[in-house]
């Protein structure tokens, strides 16, 4: 049995399936079932067209015209004989909240980057070796501890938007083929699409993982509401206290 082809350009994936043509963003996921797919063009060497039987079009694009060519080609051949009209009302959108803006990550990756060798240069010509190594480590630990901080904030806010819309299901653990267990329990959307949930510290057959239904990317395993406190209030002191110490080592070449 053939893998399903999968075209990928950058973060972009299209994933040909048994009956359906799944694309998908780092913001949104888009299902086209092949029968409303009345064709599909090759504009360039590595962009395909989907036109739909009522008109409207998509576009994909891959990595390389070779794999765009052999996709292409695969997507044809996937095509039912028997269409249908109803177009573009069959195909189903879903946004992804929780997705991670990688080109904005990068670009300020890059930002911060800059701005760290330019503040401990000048700390450097300002103050001396001495301080200008104690602002190298401080900015890292200011940097972890931010990265903390904002860690915290983001799984609190994912919790609360599960806690609001969630859908709690049983995952079950995950072993690799020689037959030793994972860190990994799997489940089954109401899509039927397959994810994987993080829990290395749990040794049971299942555990209660809850994801949001308008993005099943974001999931978290379901804990113990005095166990959950405690480990937010003992991360959250952690994050703050690297932050501090970092901020503190940042700022005492100048005070």
């Amino acid at each position: 049995m053939l893998s399903p082809q999968i075209l990928t350009k950058g973060t972009d994936t299209a994933a040909l399936e048994a009956d359906r043509l799944v694309v998908t963003t780092p913001a949104a996921r888009k299902e086209i079932p092949l029968a409303v797919v009345q064709e599909v063009r090759r504009d360039s060497g590595t962009t395909l067209t989907v036109v739909l039987t009522d008109g409207a079009t998509h576009s994909i694009t891959g990595g390389n015209p070779t794999a765009t060519s052999l996709f292409h080609t695969a997507l044809d051949a996937a095509l039912p004989e028997e269409r249908d009209p109803a177009g573009s009302s069959l195909v189903t959108v879903e946004d992804d909240p929780g997705a991670i803006p990688w080109p904005k990550v990068f670009a300020w990756g890059a930002l911060f980057l800059a701005a760290y060798t330019g503040y401990v240069w000048w700390t450097a010509v300002a103050h001396g070796g001495a301080m200008a190594v104690l602002a190298f480590f401080a900015a890292l630990g200011t940097l972890v501890g931010l990265l903390g901080v904002l860690g915290v904030v983001v799984n609190l806010r994912d919790r609360w938007t599960l806690h609001r819309r969630g859908i709690t299901v049983r995952a079950t653990a995950d072993h690799y083929p020689n037959g030793k267990r994972s860190q990994y329990y799997k489940f089954t959307d109401t899509h039927g699409n397959e994810y994987v949930q993080h829990a290395s510290s749990n040794t049971t057959p299942h555990i209660h993982v809850v994801y949001d239904p308008r993005g099943p990317g974001r999931h978290v395993q379901k804990k113990w509401l005095p166990l959950l406190i405690t480990q937010y209030v003992f991360g959250s002191l952690a994050a703050l206290g690297a932050l501090a110490l970092g901020l503190w080592g940042v700022l005492a070449p100048y005070v």
